[in-house]
This record gives structure tokens, C-alpha cells and sequence, in this order.
């Protein structure tokens, strides 16, 4: 595609002859740039695009896209003083490099890319999911009835990209935004019509979903998460970031049993709908919660939650209801599926094959029953933070185990607050917590083990340090009696554990069939 077709509809500078040039592709590293790229300069948390330049030109980029506020203007010309050394903008052109100048290149990638693949977001039918936890859940719920409906759908999110035909493993819950439209062009040429996507608050101020007008924004719920250095300096800037994706989508589904739905809305440029489990008056979907509709129960080792769904729209014209059963557990469950009914009704999706899909649905690694026994249960669950580990073992709880036992740990360079309050809240909940190794990345174990430690020793809760993860999980098995529920938490669907700078490849369910063959 020619480079000026690329900028249309950007404010940027450049010389008129450079826009002719043909460009093969959009990069943002410089490790994978092929001939005929345009190499786009941002400024990562640890690195800066800009001093990655000569290798890009090395690599065979065409185009190299730059930031204003990194120029310097001296007789004329734009200087660049990278790591590397000065660059001369003339001196590129002058070797046959066209240079763009932008104002802000995170939003320009956004651009290019979207005009890259010819703007496939347009031919699908977007669905954008964000909140602090739900967003897979929801997101494969969504997709599940989608499907049973037969809409072909694809799926970006936290476990995988799914475009259709293939599944590629995911490094980020919402990717950056070449892979974003690379893989929507993907599900256009495979025959989707949908796109469920997880959009993380960093996916928004980053902007990978710049350019991308949702059909449907759902937001689940938030609290004081990814605050500090790297994520969000700020819970408001988190919260603003959230609020964003009700600026760029037509209709927003909104949990109104959050405390903070008001502050989210604020702003917002869509269509509003509510859904509710407490029973709120606004709401056009909701969760029947009488005693008689909803249950949470044990059997054959599993855990299955049953329920009833509410439509009512304005005026009670149309209302209808019908039972769900999944085997997913718990309360915060209910509003995942209640949201992903919510976005299933626009589809005219019937209730029979909502309840369906409901009932068949698993998601990897988010309260994912492993079936070893009909005497207990162990699951697997992605609980990383206070709030989420907070939800599951209140949930866990409503099914009344003999004992409730808790395996975790905390990932390697975070918040020792953070640590300290998930240690806290298992040492309220749980009979038993085991605190083990997570990804520690660089930092030693152990330590991060003393600050999960400082905060359930205060707790008088029961538990036992075994940084060794394998050897934890042993150890928790070895516990299991009848009526127990072992939750192993933090690690969910991940294939690996990260020790300085190595993921070495494990998994929750080697651990326990290990653990089971001892």
C-alpha cells in the first residue's frame, strides 16, 4: 500500500515524493522489521523506539515514523539524539529513507495499521469487554452463545486469539495495534462476521483499540487494581481509562450493581443498558435471586451454579424468563453470564440457546474444575489480586466445603501492598493457605513470600510457606478429604512459570497429575 494512503487520515509532515512509496507492512520492533516496512517509533516503559532506528534500516525498512517532541530543529534540519547517536532527518532522505513526522505516534501506529489491513473492524460486528475481573469469562461466554446461534465469531483476549480458523496463544490481554488489526483482517478472511475482545485499561491509554468503534461496550465492575509504576498512576486514571471504551462504542451494557457505574458513565457517548443481580429498577437484563432460582451445589466432584435470567424491557412488554445451570461456580459468574446474555439479546439469540451455550461453557484456568474425584474438588483459577481472590474464596464458600484450602502466590516486581493484602484476605477466608512461588521474574522468592506473609500472619489463619510451586501443589493435594475444595489460584491458564527473565514451560494440571502419580 502506498505510504500516503497509509496517513490519510493523520495531521502529519512529510515530503510529498515519499508518499508514493510502497509499504510492505507496520512495525513497532525493530527485531521484525522486513523489507519494505514502515518502522513506527513509540515510547515503551522501558525502551524508546527511537533509538532502535538504524537497526530497523539495517532490517529494511522503508519509512520511519517519528515523534515531534523528539526533534530538535537546528539550520533547518531535524535532529534526533538517540541512544545510538544523532540522526539527521535529511540525511535519512537523502539515503532514500521517506520520514514522517507525527504528533503522537502511538495514535498514528493505530492509524496505519487500521488503514493497513483496510479497516476490518468495520465488516464485523464488535463486541468490547472491559472491568477489573471478568473480562475472559465474559469474553468466552460471549463467543460460546454467539456460536451457538451460528454466528461465526473470533475472540482477542487473555488466553488466546482466536480468528476463526486457528488459535495463537496471547502475550497481552489486548495486543498492540498491528496485531489487533492484523488479527480482525484475519477473522474477515475466515469467514467471521463477530469480534469478542477483551479491552484492558492499558489497551485503551496505549491506544491499540484507537480507531475501532464498538458495536457493544460491556462493562463488568472495577476497583483500585494495576495502580503504580508501569500500569496507572492513579484509581481515577485507571477508572478514566475503563470509562473510554462508553466513548467509542453505540450501545454500553453496564453492570449497575457497581458502586462506581455513575463515575464510568461519566462522559459516555453511547446508548445505555443495565444489568443487574441485586435487582435494580433500571435494569433491562437481570439475575433472578430468590432463593428458589438460584442455587450453588456440589456434585461428582464439580461445582455448578443454577440461576434464572430476566428480560424486561421498558414497560414489561416482551418480558421473558428462563433457568440457567453452568458449571461455573458463584455469584460474580452470574454477572459474567448475565452480560453475556446481555450482549447474546441483541443478536436475537433465543433463550434456549443461551441457556445451551451457558450450560456447556468452560474457560481455561478461570474456576476450571479438574475432575480426579467425586470425593473433592480442585480448580484452577486465574485470582492474581485482592479483589479477585477475595470474590472466589466468598464464592467458594457459599458451597459450604468441609475445608477450604487456598494455594498461591504473587508475581515477581509488583506492589508488596498488593502481596500483603491477598495474604490478608486468604488468611480470613480460607482453613487452609499454602503461599507459594508464582512468576517471581527477578526478584528472590522467598521475599515475596515475607510480604504475603505480613499480611496473613495478623489473621490467625492456618498456613504453610513451600516457595517450590510443585512441591506446594503436592502438598495441598496430599490435605484433600471429602467435601474439600482446593483452589489453586494466581496462575490459571498460564503454560509457564517466569524466573529471571526464563518462562519455563509448567502448567496447573501437570502439577496436580504429578502431584496424583506420587
Amino acid at each position: 500500500m502506498q505510504l500516503g494512503r497509509l496517513l490519510e487520515h493523520l495531521t502529519y509532515e512529510c515530503d510529498q515524493e515519499s508518499l508514493k512509496k510502497q509499504i510492505s507492512g507496520i512495525c513497532y520492533h525493530s527485531g521484525k522489521v522486513k523489507e519494505g516496512s514502515l518502522f513506527v517509533c513509540i515510547r515503551g516503559l522501558r525502551s524508546d523506539g527511537h533509538d532502535y532506528i538504524r537497526e530497523a534500516l539495517a532490517g529494511g525498512a522503508a519509512a520511519v515514523m517519528i515523534e515531534k517532541s523528539s526533534l530538535v530543529v537546528k539550520n533547518g534540519d531535524g535532529i534526533l539524539y538517540t541512544g545510538q547517536g544523532k540522526l539527521c532527518v535529511s540525511q535519512m532522505r537523502a539515503a532514500g529513507v521517506s520520514v514522517v513526522v507525527a504528533v503522537d505516534t502511538r495514535r498514528a501506529l493505530a492509524a496505519v495499521s487500521a488503514a493497513f489491513y483496510d479497516y476490518p473492524a468495520r465488516k464485523l460486528k464488535m463486541i468490547g469487554i472491559t472491568g477489573t475481573k471478568g473480562k475472559t469469562t465474559t469474553a468466552f461466554l460471549t463467543a460460546g452463545i454467539l456460536r451457538e446461534a451460528g454466528y461465526r465469531t473470533g475472540v482477542i483476549g487473555t488466553i488466546w486469539t482466536d480468528n476463526g480458523r486457528e488459535t495463537r496463544m496471547a502475550s497481552h490481554t489486548t495486543p498492540e495495534a498491528p496485531e489487533v488489526q492484523r488479527d480482525l483482517a484475519e477473522m474477515v478472511n475466515n469467514g467471521c462476521t463477530c469480534c469478542v475482545m477483551e479491552v484492558s485499561s492499558q489497551g485503551i491509554k496505549m491506544r491499540r483499540v484507537d480507531g475501532i468503534r464498538f458495536d457493544i461496550g460491556v462493562f463488568l465492575n472495577i476497583e483500585p487494581d494495576h495502580i503504580g509504576k508501569g500500569e496507572h498512576a492513579s484509581f481515577s486514571e485507571y477508572l478514566y481509562c475503563k470509562s473510554r471504551l462508553l466513548q467509542r462504542c453505540e450501545t454500553g451494557i453496564v453492570n449497575l450493581d457497581d458502586p462506581n457505574t455513575e463515575r464510568i458513565l461519566k462522559g459516555h457517548t453511547c446508548v445505555v443498558e443495565g444489568f443487574s443481580r441485586r435487582g435494580s429498577g433500571e435494569a433491562l437484563y437481570r439475575a433472578d435471586i430468590r432463593s428458589e432460582h438460584e442455587s450453588f451445589y456440589m456434585v461428582r466432584g464439580k461445582l455448578c451454579s443454577r440461576f434464572q435470567i430476566r428480560r424486561e424491557p421498558e414497560g414489561s412488554v416482551g418480558a421473558e424468563s428462563f433457568p440457567v445451570q453452568m458449571q461455573l461456580p458463584g455469584s460474580f459468574n452470574i454477572y459474567n453470564a448475565l452480560a453475556a446474555a446481555s450482549v447474546a439479546f441483541h443478536f436475537r439469540v433465543s433463550r434456549w440457546q443461551i441457556a445451551r451455550a451457558l450450560r456447556r461453557q468452560m474457560v481455561p484456568g478461570r474456576c476450571e474444575n479438574v475432575s480426579v474425584s467425586k470425593d473433592y474438588v480442585i480448580l484452577i483459577d486465574y485470582a492474581h489480586n485482592e479483589m479477585s481472590l477475595k470474590n472466589l474464596l466468598v464464592t467458594l464458600r457459599e458451597f459450604h466445603p468441609q475445608r477450604l484450602i487456598v494455594l498461591f502466590g504473587c508475581g515477581g516486581n509488583r506492589s508488596g501492598l498488593r502481596r500483603s493484602r491477598m495474604g490478608e484476605t486468604a488468611g480470613r477466608l480460607a482453613d487452609i493457605t499454602i503461599l507459594t512461588s508464582d512468576n517471581p521474574r527477578w526478584e528472590d522468592p522467598e521475599r515475596i513470600l515475607d510480604d504475603i506473609e505480613t499480611g496473613i500472619r495478623g489473621t490467625g489463619g492456618r498456613y504453610v510457606r513451600i516457595a517450590d510451586r510443585r512441591e506446594a501443589v503436592r502438598y495441598a493435594v496430599s490435605l484433600a478429604g471429602e467435601g474439600d475444595i482446593i483452589v489453586l489460584a494466581g496462575k490459571g491458564h498460564e503454560g509457564y512459570q517466569e524466573i529471571n527473565g526464563v518462562k519455563y514451560p509448567v502448567s496447573e494440571r501437570e502439577l496436580i497429575a504429578d502431584a496424583l502419580s506420587v
